[in-house]
Parts: C-alpha cells; sequence; structure tokens
C-alpha cells in the first residue's frame, strides 16, 4: 500500500445508488431505520446454534474467524466497562456468518446488517422480510433449471448474469428478483464470486466432477433463509441497511444513541488488501465501486480507501468496534493505518461527539480462507484490532500478540 501523509476522504458513488433504485432496493427494510424493541424475545429455531447458517457463499468468509470473535467479545463482556452488547453492527455484511453465528449462541442481542452492494443488501432485505416467497422462488430455479444440470442450468446461469429488471415491475417485487439473482449466482458461480470475471461451477462444458448445482442444497437452504426470517421477525435482526461503512457508521450513533459507547459494537471485515476487486462487486478497489468515486488528484488507488477507513476509525468512531483484515505488513507499521495504540480524536469531536480516546489492541490469528484459487482453502494469519478493554483480549496460542 502507499505510504501517504495525510488520509484521503472518499465520496459514496452514484452508480450504488441508480442501482439500488433499479432493483427497488431501500436504504432500510422498509425504507427507513427500525427502531430496538423493548425486551428479548427467544430465538426459537434449530439453526441457532448450526455450523452452517447463512445461505450465501461468500468469498473470505469468517465463518472460522467467528467463534475467536466470539471468544473476544465474551471476555469484554466480562468488565464493568462493557457489562453488554445490545448490538452488533456489521457494515461489511457480505456472507453475514459471524453476525449470524454471534446472535444464535447469545453473545450479542441484536444485529445489524449493513452493506454498500445493493444486490448483496437486496438478498438480505428480502431474507428478513419476504422469507417465504424467496423459499418459493429458490425452489423453483432448483427444480426448472439447477438440478437439470448441463447446458440447461448454464443457460440460466447466463440469464441471471445479465438480468436487469423490467421497468414495469413493481418494487417489491424487483427487490425479490434481485435476492434471487444474488442467491443464484452465489451457489452457483466459483467460490461464490459475484464479480463478473467469475464462471458457473463446472465450467461451461460442464464436465467436471462438481457440476453447477453442487453447492445448491435447497432444504438446507430454506432452513438457512427461515432462520433469517425467524430473526427477523422476533426482532433480534433489527435491520438490513443499504449504505457503506461511513454511513453506517455514522447514522447508528443517530438512530440508537441510548446504546453509546459500549453497549454497541461494529464488526467490520473490509475487504481484502489485495485482489478484493477480483472477489467482490463492492471492494475497496475503485473498479469494484465500494465507497466510491474518488476526490479529483487522489489517484486510481484503493489505498486512499484503506486508510479512510482507519482515520474513521482512529479519530472519529462513537462506539467501540472489531476489526478483521487480511495481516498485510503496512496495517501495522503505517501510522496512517493501525500502526498506533490508540485513538486520537480531535478536542471538537471528544466534546461534541463523546469520541473517547479507548487504546487499541492487535492480535494475530492463524485462519483459512475460503476464496484461494485453484489450490483450496490457504492458510494465512488473520489480523484483529480492537477497541474493546485490552485487558479482556485473551493472548494465549490462539490469539497470539504481534511479533
Amino acid at each position: 500500500m502507499t505510504t501517504l501523509t495525510e488520509p484521503i476522504v472518499a465520496t459514496p458513488t452514484d452508480e450504488l445508488a441508480r442501482t439500488a433504485a433499479l432493483l427497488g432496493t431501500g436504504d432500510a427494510i422498509n425504507g427507513h431505520e427500525k427502531a430496538i424493541s423493548a425486551g428479548l424475545a427467544t430465538v426459537a429455531h434449530d439453526l441457532a446454534r448450526g455450523r452452517y447458517q447463512s445461505p450465501l457463499r461468500y468469498p473470505g468468509a469468517k465463518s472460522a474467524l467467528a467463534p475467536v470473535i466470539t471468544r473476544v467479545i465474551t471476555s469484554a463482556k466480562q468488565s464493568r466497562e462493557v457489562p453488554e452488547i445490545n448490538l452488533l453492527v456489521e457494515p461489511f455484511a457480505g456472507g453475514a456468518s459471524a453476525s449470524l453465528r454471534m446472535i444464535g449462541d447469545g453473545t450479542v442481542d441484536r444485529i445489524l446488517l449493513a452493506d454498500a452492494d445493493p444486490l448483496v443488501t437486496a438478498f438480505w432485505q428480502v431474507a428478513a422480510e419476504d422469507t417465504e416467497r424467496l423459499v418459493d422462488r429458490m425452489h423453483d430455479e432448483w427444480n426448472r433449471f439447477v438440478r437439470r444440470g448441463g447446458s440447461t442450468a448454464v443457460e440460466r446461469w447466463d440469464y441471471w448474469r445479465n438480468w436487469s429488471p423490467p421497468a414495469d415491475l413493481a418494487p417489491r417485487d424487483r427487490r425479490l428478483a434481485a435476492a434471487m439473482q444474488c442467491l443464484f449466482l452465489n451457489r452457483t458461480t466459483f467460490s461464490g464470486i459475484l464479480h463478473g470475471k467469475a464462471g458457473p461451477i463446472g465450467g461451461r462444458a460442464q464436465e467436471s466432477k462438481y457440476p453447477i448445482g453442487c453447492r445448491w442444497n435447497p432444504d438446507a437452504l430454506t432452513e438457512r433463509i427461515r432462520y433469517v426470517g425467524h430473526l427477523y421477525d422476533v426482532g433480534r435482526l433489527v435491520d438490513v441497511w443499504r449504505k457503506d461503512w461511513r454511513r453506517t457508521l455514522d447514522d447508528v450513533p443517530e438512530r440508537y444513541p441510548q446504546l453509546l459507547p459500549s453497549r454497541v459494537i461494529a464488526y467490520l471485515d473490509p475487504p481484502y488488501v489485495d485482489k478484493s476487486s477480483l472477489l467482490y462487486r463492492t471492494s475497496f478497489d475503485p473498479r469494484g465501486g465500494y465507497g466510491g468515486q474518488l476526490d479529483e488528484g487522489t489517484g486510481n488507488s484503493a489505498d486512499f480507501l484503506h486508510l479512510s477507513l482507519a482515520h474513521y476509525l482512529r479519530n472519529r468512531a462513537q462506539f467501540r468496534w472489531l476489526l478483521s483484515y487480511d495481516n498485510h505488513p503496512s496495517l501495522t507499521e503505517s501510522p496512517w493505518l493501525y500502526a498506533r495504540d490508540r485513538m486520537n480524536p480531535s478536542e471538537s469531536d471528544r466534546v461534541n461527539l463523546g469520541v473517547r480516546c479507548w487504546r487499541i489492541t492487535k492480535r494475530l490469528v492463524s485462519t483459512r480462507y475460503s476464496a484461494a484459487g485453484k489450490v483450496g482453502k490457504r492458510a494465512a494469519d488473520e489480523l484483529l484490532i480492537t477497541t474493546l478493554p485490552p485487558s479482556t483480549v485473551p493472548i494465549d496460542d490462539q490469539l497470539r500478540v504481534l511479533p
């Protein structure tokens, strides 16, 4: 990554907003942010503690990291500073595997999902609010196309790859179709990659021993989609926002001020430092579209957007956060990223926004990434960075201090 003297702020893209309007995806499930319900209803679903909970396969999914994150948050809840976590916010929701795991096992009381990608947001909004229609549509696609395999399934893959909603389709139906597009491509494309460069599982000739439908289990998907709907029905999934990370982190304090500063935590899993534009529809690489067009003079580099996130978290975040990254050396070497050990808000933000000077703790975790190319999953160190109380963050073979 580029060494810079100061961070650059990126502006949201008009392109994402236009796509969201086209797909019928609102900023929230019902067009406006939902309040937190009083009391906690029971999560009464068999998948609450199941091994797999997300309907989406996602590049770099953190399902294997979820137990470690759970452990860090659970340890923090033993302190006076963080007695409970009433809301977990995930601004880079993606497959949401970590959030679904932590709400199911009781680590946090509620979750709020957000993503800049209108297609991904459409899926989660429909899975939450229009659950049974999505289940019916998923089974229809399976029975008519995917189960048949061969050219029938590949032609349907081409249909969804090139699909755009008809102008006369009602917004609710556009959002349902967009959710199905997301689910279809996610379950039938190599590594679940939604980016246009990835092809169908098994190749176009379908000569592989792994056919296009090998990652599509309709019964399992039914239960996972219904699990999301159940969480929304009982108020444990508060909402799904179609917002980028900056708007999400800015809007949470305005919408839920009663939870500041330590009863809400953001879990952020940004796109990879390297090659993210090859994996995600909306990555920090400007070619992927996340975070928008860079201001004039910033250059065409994703580095500025990683810097912008780091600058915000270190200087303006009004509630606690936990960040997971692929362990790129510059992340802990650059003072403009995460080399420093304490937040450093301006006096104005401390006074007017209540931003704290929390200490920043870092740990390394061995993990295996789910998007690794042709050789299968690859082992790598994941970097965890957090403003949870330092004395509560474990140190052992699983959570290692940086060398």
